[in-house]
């Protein structure tokens, strides 16, 4: 494909150009495109790939490239790519940035305020897309590392929360036709923005173990467990011990239907 069109392809549908940048899974071959497309795009691009290959993209390419990226993006995007990054190294991409409007531009983007979900944000999240067939399903769970607490979160094509995977259905499941959507449990997600004291009142507090976070656009940068919220409010009077029972024993619960799941599926794809 000649760049022109490269470009224009780009720029048309960034959304299905990074589902087919990102299906490549080759880090310099990757790079490698998107220096041939406009400046501005390759930080749009990189920003619409799933959360385990941006993250193994930010991390794996050198600093001065991703300057590049964040001193030529939008500041929507720029902000969705250092929330991919550690807070250290996003310091320094920042002041690497030649344009000093754009560099306190992006200081002030990426701290939280005190008191906000986004301080107590955890990157290491597996995503799938919603639409994902259910035999290629484990396979992506199996590239992506994420922490014990972490949701299996279904997004859509446009990189938005569709919902948490239902581990239990889909240890059920018979229907070789289905997808991930399937499988879903609809979960509003929460706003990295938002006060830490708002996920009182999320409608699902007392059914889930951990939130997925979102952007202000409604993208998709990490999740926060439960534990982390209350554990940072001296709030006991509001929750008592009968529910922090609960809480932990379905974690307990999930952890194990995790671990069934990867065992049925080890069995079912011997080779």
């Amino acid at each position: 494909m000649s760049d022109h069109l490269l470009s224009a392809f780009a720029k048309d549908d960034p959304e299905r150009f990074a589902r087919l940048l990102g299906a490549s899974g080759n880090v310099t071959e990757t790079t490698g495109i998107l220096t041939d497309i406009p400046d501005g795009l390759e930080g749009d691009v990189v920003s619409r790939l799933t959360v385990a290959t941006a993250d193994q993209l930010l991390n794996q390419v050198p600093d001065a490239v991703v300057i590049s990226w964040l001193s030529s993006c939008s500041s929507s995007v720029a902000r969705s790519l250092l929330g991919r990054i550690g807070s250290e190294r996003s310091a320094n991409l920042i002041s690497g940035i030649e344009d000093r409007s754009k560099r306190r531009e992006l200081q002030h983007l990426v701290k939280y305020p005190t008191g906000t979900i986004g301080e107590l944000l955890l990157l290491d999240i597996i995503a799938i897309r919603d639409s994902l067939p259910v035999s290629d399903i484990y396979a992506e769970m199996q590239q992506q590392s994420a922490g014990p607490d972490a949701p299996v979160v279904l997004i859509r094509n446009n990189g938005t929360v569709s919902g948490i995977l239902d581990l239990v259905k889909l240890l059920k499941n018979q229907d070789r036709d289905a997808i991930a959507k399937d499988f879903q449990i609809a979960v509003k997600p929460v706003f990295a923005d938002a006060s830490r004291s708002s996920l009182w009142k999320h409608e699902e507090w007392n059914r889930l173990t951990s939130f997925p976070v979102v952007d202000y656009e409604g993208h998709l940068i990490g999740y926060v467990p439960r534990t982390r919220i209350e554990n940072s409010l001296d709030s006991d009077s509001e929750c008592d011990t009968f529910v922090h029972s609960i809480i932990e024993l379905s974690r307990e619960f999930f952890r194990f239907m995790a671990h069934m799941l990867l065992l049925i599926f080890d069995r079912r794809n011997p080779g």
